[in-house]
């Protein structure tokens, strides 16, 4: 990486309830939510194993929602 270049953005991942609220208010899962992640758009082609539904970050299902910047939160939940 050159010196005059910026790091990427990383991927953020928060407990739900310590999530920014603009993010947590995309939530549909009623209260049931454990994770909440921030994926900057460049990282949207990579494949995410962690966060898949079924594994520990959304033990029953992982929502997606796109923002209008690009970027992707992704909320895991348990029921």
């Amino acid at each position: 990486m050159r010196e005059d270049s910026k790091p990427p953005e990383p991927i953020k991942v928060w407990p739900f309830e310590d999530a920014p609220e603009e993010y947590r208010k995309l939530s549909e899962h009623g209260g049931d939510e454990d994770w909440l992640a921030l994926v900057p758009a460049r990282y949207l082609t990579l494949c995410i194993p962690w966060a898949e539904s079924g594994g520990r970050f959304g033990i029953s299902e992982t929502s997606e929602h796109v923002l209008p910047n690009g970027m992707l939160v992704l909320i895991g939940a348990h029921a």
